[in-house]
C-alpha cells in the first residue's frame, strides 16, 4: 500500500503579523487530513500562541529560525504562506527531492518559483510581475481557504430575516486575535456617539493589549455590549449577526461565506488593496487604511450601515453570489490531483 501523502506548511504567527496565514494553513491541513488522508506538519516561527492553535489542531510542528535552513526529508509537497522570499538554494533542494512547491497568496518572489499558486481575485495579483513563471496559477473566489465550518453554513438568514426586521440590529466586531492597531477602541467611541439604537458582540483575541479598556467601556454600557472569547463555533456567531465590523484579513472572506453585511477597516496598504476586491462585489464597504479614516467618515458610514436595511440585504445577495466556502477543499483536490500527475509520471 503506497504511503499517505506528507505536506509541509511553512507559516509564521505574530502579534503584528496576525494568525491568518496559520489560520489558512490550518483549513488547508485540515481538507488534506479529512479528505485525503494526508499527513500534514507545521514548519512554524511565531508566538507561542499561534503555535498553540497549531498543537491543538494536533498537528506536527517543527519551529524554526530560518526557513531556509530546513532539511527536506520525505515530504511530497511543500505550501509556502509566508510574506519574506527564499533563497534559490531553498527550491534547488527541495526540487531535487521531487517536493511539489505549492504558494499561498504569496507577494514575494517565492511565487516564481512554485508549481502551483493560488489566490483570491485581488487587484495585487493583476499588478505583479509573473515573467519567468512556469507553474499554473489559480486565482479566484474558489480558492481561498476556509476553515470547514465555512464550507456548509446551514441555517443561514434569508434576504430579509425576522432579525433585520427588528429595531435593534446586532452587531459583531471583530479586530484579529491582536487588534494590534486598537481597531476595537477606535469603532466603540464611534459607536457611542451614535443615537441610532444598537447591540455588539466584540470578538477578544488572544494577543489583545488594551482589553481593560473595553471592558471598562463595556461595564459603561451594560447590556448594550457582549464580550465574547474562544469561540466555539465562529460561523455561527457571524451567520446570527446582522453586520459586522472587522480589520480586514481572513475574518472577512468568512463574513462574505456566511452572508453578514460587514465594514471594513484596513492595517496596510496592502490589506486595503485586497478589500477593494470585496469593496466592488457589494459584498463588504471598505473604508481603506485605519489611520486615513477620519472620525466623520467612520461615524457617518456607520450609521448608514446600522439604519440602512437595504443596503445591508444588498450586500447579503451579493455575497451569497461570490459562494465562497470551498477554497480549502479546491486547493487540496488541485494539490492532490498534481501528485498524482507526476507519481504516474515518476512510474514512467
Amino acid at each position: 500500500m503506497r504511503k499517505p501523502v506528507k505536506i509541509a506548511f511553512f507559516c509564521e504567527g505574530t502579534p503584528e503579523r496576525g494568525f491568518g496565514h496559520v489560520g489558512r494553513c490550518l483549513a488547508l491541513s485540515a481538507a488534506f487530513r479529512e479528505d485525503h488522508g494526508s499527513n500534514c506538519l507545521f514548519v512554524f516561527k511565531g508566538s507561542e500562541s499561534a503555535r498553540s492553535k497549531i498543537c491543538e489542531a494536533a498537528f506536527e510542528v517543527v519551529e524554526i529560525s530560518d526557513f531556509e535552513s530546513y532539511v527536506f526529508s520525505d515530504e511530497d509537497a511543500v505550501v509556502l504562506d509566508l510574506l519574506i522570499p527564499l533563497a534559490d538554494d531553498f527550491f534547488a533542494n527541495a526540487k531535487s527531492r521531487n517536493v511539489l512547491i505549492c504558494t499561498i497568496d504569496d507577494p514575494t518572489p517565492n511565487r516564481l518559483k512554485s508549481e502551483l499558486a493560488f489566490y483570491p481575485p485581488v487587484p495585487q495579483v493583476r499588478d505583479l510581475s509573473w515573467k519567468n513563471f512556469s507553474g499554473d496559477l489559480f486565482c479566484g473566489w474558489d480558492y481561498i481557504p476556509l476553515r470547514k465550518e465555512f464550507s456548509k453554513i446551514t441555517n443561514l438568514p434569508p434576504i430579509i430575516s425576522d432579525k433585520e426586521k427588528s429595531s435593534i440590529p446586532e452587531l459583531l466586531i471583530t479586530a484579529g486575535g491582536s487588534d494590534p492597531a486598537e481597531l476595537t477602541l477606535k469603532i466603540l467611541h464611534v459607536l457611542t456617539s451614535l443615537n441610532e439604537p444598537w447591540h455588539a458582540k466584540i470578538v477578544i483575541g488572544p494577543m489583545f493589549k488594551n482589553l481593560d479598556k473595553i471592558k471598562g467601556i463595556a461595564v459603561e454600557l451594560g447590556d448594550r455590549i457582549k464580550l465574547v472569547g474562544n469561540v466555539e463555533s465562529m460561523s455561527r456567531l457571524m451567520s446570527q449577526s446582522d453586520l459586522a465590523i472587522a480589520s480586514f484579513g481572513m475574518t472577512a472572506y468568512e463574513l462574505v461565506a456566511c452572508r453578514t453585511p460587514q465594514l471594513l477597516l484596513c492595517l496596510t496598504d496592502d490589506h486595503a488593496s485586497s478589500a477593494s476586491a470585496l469593496h466592488d462585489t457589494g459584498a463588504a464597504i471598505s473604508l481603506g487604511r485605519y489611520d486615513l479614516v477620519t472620525k466623520q467618515k467612520l461615524t457617518e458610514t456607520l450609521l448608514k450601515f446600522i439604519s440602512d436595511r437595504n443596503l445591508r440585504a444588498k450586500m447579503v445577495a451579493s455575497a451569497e453570489r461570490l459562494n465562497i466556502g470551498r477554497g480549502a477543499a479546491n486547493i487540496a483536490e488541485i494539490i492532490i490531483k498534481r501528485l498524482k500527475s507526476k507519481r504516474i509520471g515518476d512510474i514512467k
